[in-house]
């Protein structure tokens, strides 16, 4: 599990923190679409990450932290990802129906449950993941990224 000890004045937010990439855009093949293969289709795919943040004073500092440190390692994209979405898990109470932001502080040490989402181009879901997995499994040395969804993208202009 990545681990980073981090002194950051990073800005509380209301509700939990997302990071965009705008669409890494390849030049257009002949049909229009961008990206080596004509026949590939776009697919989102959703990993849940855990973040250690060190030097956290609040959940939300933690909170900050973890989606600003994982969005800088996971900024560079091929021309097969586009959109890098992070958003902060939450936890459900099955008898109060309240939910809670998924994130543990201890002595100013914090594990925070992230959801990754990638839109990748791939032929298949088999090779959504495959492809999502080696986009930013290198940037996120050492932290396990556990699938929680792939689904197909509907065509968008």
């Amino acid at each position: 599990m990545a681990e980073r000890q981090s002194q950051s004045n990073t800005a509380t937010t209301d509700g939990p923190s997302a990071v965009e990439n705008e669409p890494h855009q390849g030049p257009p093949s002949q049909d229009g679409s961008h990206g080596s293969a004509t026949r590939e289709k776009w697919y989102s795919v959703t990993f849940s990450v855990p973040w250690i943040v060190r030097g956290a004073e609040t959940g939300q500092d933690a909170i900050n932290i973890a989606v600003s440190e994982v969005g800088k390692r996971i900024t560079s994209a091929s021309d097969r990802t586009r959109n890098c979405n992070i958003n902060v898990q939450s936890l459900g109470c099955n008898d109060c129906n309240s939910r809670t932001d998924a994130l543990l502080l201890v002595s100013k040490t914090a594990l925070v449950g992230l959801l990754v989402t990638l839109d990748v181009q791939a032929a298949s879901d088999e090779e959504a993941e495959r492809t999502a997995r080696r986009e930013i499994g290198p940037h996120l040395e050492d932290t396990p990224l556990t699938s929680v969804d792939i689904s197909r993208k509907e065509r968008t202009n």
